[in-house]
C-alpha cells in the first residue's frame, strides 16, 4: 500500500483538472483504476504464490495450490483497493498512510493468528467477523493444514495431529471454505465500491 498512496493522490490530482476541463467525469475515471489493477495483482500474484509457496514447503497438490493463489489474489486486491480508498477519503496520501496503519494495526491483532478466535473476548468477536485480513488467514491456514493429519508436539499437551490442533486451537473448519472464498471477492468488491463513492463525492482540490 506505501507505493500505491503517493501514484493514486498524484492521479486524483490530474483526475480533478480533467473533470474539470469537462474530459471525463468521476465514476469511469474510478471504473478504470479499479479494472487496471486486476491483471496487475494477477502477475503480482502468480510471481509471489510459486515464490512463496516452494520455499513454505506446501503440499504440491493442485486443489492445495489454487487455493493458496486465490485467497492471495483477492487479499492483495482487496488490500490495494483499501489502499486506494483511503486516499480517496483523505486530502493526501501522508494524511492515508496514518489513517491506513491505524487499521493495519487492528487487522492484525484481529486476524485470529496472534489471538485465536476462540481466546477473542465475546465483546470483541464482531471485529473479528468484519477485519478482512482474518478471512485471509482463515482461508490459509485451513487450506493447507486443515486436512493433515501428521502427528505434533504441543507444549502442555499431548501430542495430536495437525488437523486437530487447527480445529480446537484456531477454531477453524475446513467445511467453512465455500462461505470464505466469496467473502474475500466481498471485501475486494467493496473496497473498490467505496473508493469510487469517494472519488465521486469527495473533492479535496485547493484552489
Amino acid at each position: 500500500m506505501q507505493p500505491l498512496s503517493p501514484v493514486v493522490s498524484i492521479e486524483r490530482t490530474v483526475f480533478y483538472r480533467e473533470r474539470a476541463a469537462g474530459m471525463y467525469s468521476a465514476m469511469p475515471y474510478a471504473i478504470a483504476q479499479v479494472v487496471i489493477e486486476i491483471p496487475y495483482v494477477f502477475v503480482q500474484t502468480t510471481y509471489y504464490t510459486l515464490i512463496v509457496y516452494a520455499m513454505m514447503s506446501f503440499q504440491w497438490t493442485a486443489v492445495k495450490f489454487f487455493w493458496f493463489f486465490f485467497i492471495s489474489y483477492f487479499s492483495f486486491l482487496y488490500f490495494t483497493y483499501y489502499g486506494m480508498m483511503a486516499v480517496s477519503i483523505s486530502p493526501n496520501h501522508e494524511v492515508a498512510s496514518i489513517f491506513a496503519a491505524a487499521f493495519f494495526s487492528l487487522f492484525n491483532l484481529f486476524s485470529g493468528f496472534f489471538i485465536p478466535r476462540p481466546r477473542i473476548p465475546g465483546w470483541w468477536i464482531w471485529y473479528y467477523w468484519i477485519c478482512p485480513l482474518a478471512w485471509t488467514v482463515y482461508g490459509l491456514i485451513v487450506t493447507q493444514y486443515g486436512d493433515l493429519e501428521d502427528l505434533i508436539s504441543v507444549p502442555g499437551e499431548s501430542e495430536q495431529t495437525i488437523s486437530y490442533y487447527v480445529t480446537h486451537h484456531f477454531g477453524y473448519h475446513r467445511d467453512f471454505l465455500p462461505v470464505i472464498a466469496p467473502v474475500l471477492v466481498l471485501f475486494a468488491v467493496f473496497f473498490a465500491f467505496l473508493y469510487a463513492v469517494c472519488i465521486k463525492k469527495l473533492n479535496f482540490q485547493q484552489r
